[in-house]
């Protein structure tokens, strides 16, 4: 008797914790049926060109994570947790980035907590992370791991495909590079992209499905589009091909016009330096005919001296009072240049306490643009290279050894400087370094806040106007010649409002502020580095509740107390809106879910989802419909919340009793489903609710079916007795 009944108790709690299980780990995620690694690629490049936003989890059009890109794509990857781990289940192929990827479009890239797709030509493509979204960019220069072939995709072996409006063969399972073949009597030319010199009929191309992400996003299983018209897909294809082939044809004929007037310029030059020849020539002719005229006019001159011979005698005296004279000046001019050539500084000299000669000579040099660096008190080979520039630029002999006179030079007032012309797009070149100079003296007058990149992007940019605008110099944002005279100057401006921020200020500062603003919800949208009229209005709301006066900075000192625990937060801080985001606004998602108002995401972003289910909650519960959570509105949902959450737990209580009665009272066909509990039918914190009641349903079976055990060993002690 007791054995039948602990057996009949195990199956009643091995159902339970059965049902637990099946609520906590859900329904397997399906796989799509049929997808192309072309398609997947070119699902990638129009997610990067669309500027895809990077939301952690999101599987919705335009909202991404990493494997949350791949999964737009009818669905495929498989666990969307471990791709690399359902490509292996499969048998698929994977392996090494360090070893070489293959040449296939549309491939898993996977690095610890990451995916990505490689897309061809070296390129991958991936969902980087919140502020850095969509990413493109060659496959080496971030560390992936592993290659795989994607769970759900089918990869070609033989044949052509078309992908962003190039051509590529695939022979033996990879694309061709760096080669040439010929057929169906047409030798084609691969570069090392892969991409075809000339594009094949469009019916040699393999069928590919193009379309990306479903709009309407995914739920849990995915829901996936296909189109059954066969004969309106061949139509659209034909139709796609000879557009490609139509883009191609115009491509080469831009790049045979391009030809055309390069020949055309080269000819033109060839004319040019023809006709300067021929003028030097003339000039030449010119001078030699002078030079001989000037030659017959001396033999003149002389006959007619020796004729006045005795005149020359009465003049003897001048003269040699004239050759005195001369040979005085010269002797000064020697002096003069003996003075000049007096070693001042050259290679290997070095200050002392006595003398910081090589420091005043490097200095200048700085300022005048010849070295990229601060002065070291060391005279080095960097040091005569420059001293060498500047008598090149000066007119000066070239020796490296700053004389008497190249010291003069340097250090008047007109000495030419060597500054070339910095904007946007100027780069390092590797033999010199004025980005990083510009740099580097801009971050030490306190104008640029980011990394040294030798790169003139926005940021330098916004930090020379800046300059430009405190040292009284047109505003450009152009480091011209006189621009970087002033910056590298002793005599620069540095800014007044240093470590603070400004507006009209690009720089990380900028963005460390917005971040704050964020979270003291000033602010709500992306933080990016830029001091423009939103985030001023932010910045204003801030200086009010702080009791600051509203002006358009603030300086380090504020900053300091911003990015502090005394910084005032908003008065609104607790009415959640939409572009704010927290704890609390993903307790708000996780409320609205279980009211079934709400079926995306607990992100702790409120969203335009979000937005939609507060503004058909307020209507339904007769509140003022604005889409913002203000505290009635937060508190009537908590209170709605609340309510269905303990009748769900009253409902399932109910249930689980039911199943234990019918466990003791001997019932083996107990049937699981009564006590399931959907994600569709309760929200995350209902279901958290459900599931504590059931475990404590089954720590009630236990204890019944111990008291069973134990009166029924007391029956039987008693019947021993007797």
């Amino acid at each position: 008797m007791t054995k039948r009944l602990m057996k009949k108790s195990l199956a009643v709690v091995l159902t339970a914790m059965i049902a637990v299980c099946m609520m906590i780990t859900g329904a397997p995620v399906a796989e799509a049926e049929s997808a192309t690694n072309v398609g997947l690629a070119a699902h990638c490049l129009k997610a990067y060109r669309e500027n895809w936003i990077y939301v952690w989890g999101g599987t919705t059009y335009g909202y991404v994570d990493c494997s949350g890109l791949i999964a737009t794509y009818y669905g495929v990857g498989g666990n969307r947790f471990d791709m690399l781990s359902s490509c292996q289940a499969e048998g698929r192929s994977w392996g090494y980035v360090s070893n070489g990827v293959p040449n296939i479009h549309g491939l898993g890239l996977h690095s610890p907590g990451h995916v990505g797709v490689y897309v061809g030509s070296g390129m991958a493509a991936d969902a980087r992370d919140v502020g850095i979204d969509m990413c493109y960019q060659n496959v080496y220069s971030r560390p992936w791991v592993e290659w795989f072939m994607i769970s759900g995709v089918s990869y070609p072996y033989q044949g052509w495909v078309l992908l962003d409006g190039e051509s590529f063969y695939y022979e033996d399972g990879e694309y061709l590079v760096s080669t040439s073949r010929t057929l169906d009597g047409v030798t084609y030319t691969f570069d090392a992209g892969g991409a075809s010199n000339i594009a094949p009929p469009s019916s040699a191309y393999l069928a590919t499905d193009y379309s990306t992400a479903y709009s309407g996003g995914y739920n849990y299983n995915y829901n996936y589009y296909y189109d059954d018209d066969d004969d309106d897909d061949d139509d659209d294809d034909d139709d796609y091909y000879a557009e490609q082939s139509r883009l191609e044809q115009e491509r080469l004929e831009r790049e045979a016009e391009q030809a055309r007037l390069a020949e055309e310029a080269r000819k033109k030059a060839e004319e040019e330096a023809k006709r300067k020849a021929e003028e030097e020539a003339r000039k030449k002719a010119e001078e030699e005919a002078k030079k001989k005229a000037e030659e017959e006019a001396k033999k003149k001159a002389e006959e007619e001296a020796r004729k006045k011979a005795e005149e020359e005698k009465k003049k003897k005296a001048e003269e040699e009072a004239k050759r005195k004279a001369a040979e005085e000046k010269k002797r000064q001019e020697e002096e003069k240049k003996r003075q000049d050539n007096l070693v001042i500084a050259q290679y290997d000299y070095e200050d002392n306490d006595e003398s910081k000669t090589v420091t005043a000579v490097q200095t200048r040099l700085y300022e005048l643009g010849y070295l990229p660096k601060k002065a070291t008190g060391y005279y080095g080979e960097e040091t005569v290279n420059a001293v060498m520039a500047f008598q090149s630029k000066n007119q000066l002999d070239v020796t490296g050894i700053v004389t008497a006179l190249t010291y003069r030079t340097l250090k008047a007032d007109n000495a030419v400087p060597d500054f070339s012309l910095l904007n946007m797009g100027s780069v390092d070149d590797g033999a010199s370094m004025p980005v990083t100079a510009l740099q580097e003296r801009l971050t030490d007058l306190k104008y640029y806040y980011d990394d040294v990149t030798g790169y003139y992007g926005d940021l330098t940019a916004a930090a020379v106007r800046q300059f430009q605008k405190n040292n009284k110099i047109e505003a450009t944002g152009t480091a011209d010649a006189d621009t970087q005279l002033h910056i590298f100057s002793s005599k620069a401006k540095a800014n007044p409002n240093a470590d603070g921020v400004t507006y009209g200020d690009m720089n990380s500062l900028v963005l460390n502020m917005q971040k704050r603003l964020i979270e003291l919800r000033y602010f709500s949208g992306v933080a990016d580095d830029k001091f423009d009229d939103a985030v001023l209005e932010a910045v204003h709301a801030y200086q009010k509740s702080a009791g600051l006066k509203e002006t358009d900075r603030l300086t380090a000192k504020q900053l300091e107390v911003l990015h502090s625990e005394q910084a005032v937060k908003s008065p609104d801080f607790d009415t959640l809106r939409y572009g704010f985001s927290g704890s609390d606004v993903a307790q708000l998602q996780s409320r609205l879910a279980a009211l079934k108002y709400y079926d995306g995401k607990t992100s702790g972003t409120y969203s335009k989802a979000v937005v939609s289910a507060v503004e058909s909650f307020q209507k339904d519960f007769k509140l003022e419909v604005t889409g913002v959570a203000d505290k009635a509105t937060q508190d009537a949902i908590q209170k709605e919340a609340q309510r269905e959450s303990t009748h769900a737990g009253e409902q399932l209580i109910l249930k689980t009793t039911t199943v234990g009665d019918n466990a003791l009272a001997g019932v083996a066909d107990v049937k699981t489903p009564e006590v399931v509990i959907t994600d569709s039918e309760q929200g995350e914190f209902t279901r958290a609710l459900m599931i504590l009641a059931v475990v404590a349903a089954v720590s009630l079976l236990f204890a019944g079916v111990f008291v069973v055990i134990l009166k029924s060993k007391k029956k039987t002690s008693k019947k021993s007795a007797k």
